[in-house]
């Protein structure tokens, strides 16, 4: 019962953080102005009272209320995962601690999705419940892969290996808050359609860094976003160069860890998903953000993520090396 949980629990929290970048992509994140009902409804309504100023579109409701349904849904599941942690219904032994974290993060979650209504889809909350969802999904994953028996690497890691790892799992982290916060300011295609290029140049020269990652005041409408267009470039290409810094520590993390050749299969997973994710950042920017592939952006972001933790959890579980 509790890996079944674990696997469900896993499978709709991917759901979920597709269905969020659906949401914000489609511009829905205000399609409820309410929360947590829909017009003070829990389904979408047909009509609403004079009482809201924002008009009914019925198209972004559904989406925002589908991304809710299945958050509240997966809120439930980690609430089963972590009873069944309590009363010792596990395969495997498990601590407490991990459940209890989980637990604790969702019911954050949730504050966040109310936060992101509430506050008019504000991007440093917006970037924040990005970042809930990632992390949701990753202790799910490390849950998962802990009720699982992960085969040995047959050698001692070495410790810089293992502190290179980290490095590089950090450094996709803080780039996956810089995608966040590109999107939530609606910076995606500040650049144009110019790619390797921004605006027809290399290094705009106009660019405002020193508002790029302002937080903001609180009771605005950021819809659309607010920045001026020199702010948004600023924030498009410390994205790029971003960009570049983590292809180039993944391609040396991998380079080094073929001295383990039982790692060998997690290292073409991450090289493909690395691929996968430096191609649709460029579809992104030449073809003007097509929804599948931004979407996509962000999906493999995770399933990056995700690489780096499954090549964690058999590193750290190893004998070590100096």
């Amino acid at each position: 019962m509790f890996n079944k949980t674990i696997n469900i629990s896993l499978i709709l929290a991917l759901i979920v953080v597709i269905l969020g970048a659906y949401t914000r992509l489609a511009d829905a994140g205000l399609g409820c102005p309410d929360w947590p009902g829909c017009y003070g409804e829990l389904l979408v309504p047909d009509v609403i009272s004079s009482e809201y100023e924002r008009p009914l579109d019925v198209a972004k409701a559904w989406k925002e209320m589908v991304h809710r349904y299945a958050a509240s849904i997966l809120g439930l599941s980690i609430l089963v995962i972590f009873l069944l942690a309590v009363f010792r219904k596990t395969k495997r032994e498990q601590s407490i601690k991990l459940p209890t974290a989980l637990l604790l993060l969702v019911g954050f979650q949730g504050a966040l999705g109310m936060w992101t209504v509430t506050e008019q889809v504000h991007p440093g909350i917006v970037t924040m419940h990005l970042f809930g969802g990632f992390s949701t999904t990753t202790l799910l994953f490390w849950l998962f892969l802990n009720q699982r028996p992960q085969p040995k690497i047959g050698q001692p890691v070495l410790k810089r290996h293992k502190l290179m790892l980290i490095i590089v799992t950090a450094l996709l982290i803080f780039q996956i808050f810089l995608g966040g916060w590109t999107s939530t300011n609606y910076a995606a295609l500040s650049c144009g359609e110019y790619f390797p290029t921004c605006l027809g140049e290399m290094w705009p020269e106009d660019m405002d860094f020193k508002n790029a990652y302002y937080w903001g005041e609180l009771g605005v409408d950021y819809e659309f976003g607010i920045l001026e267009n020199q702010t948004r470039t600023a924030i498009q290409m410390v994205h790029r160069v971003g960009a570049i810094v983590v292809t180039v520590a993944i391609l040396s993390l991998c380079f080094v860890l073929e001295n383990y050749p039982t790692l060998r299969r997690n290292i073409i997973v991450v090289l493909g998903l690395l691929s996968a994710q430096v191609a649709l950042g460029i579809i992104n920017v030449v073809m003007s953000l097509p929804m599948f592939a931004a979407v996509m952006h962000n999906a493999v972001a995770l399933f990056l993520l995700l690489s780096l933790i499954s090549l964690a959890h058999r590193m750290f579980n190893q004998n070590t090396a100096s």
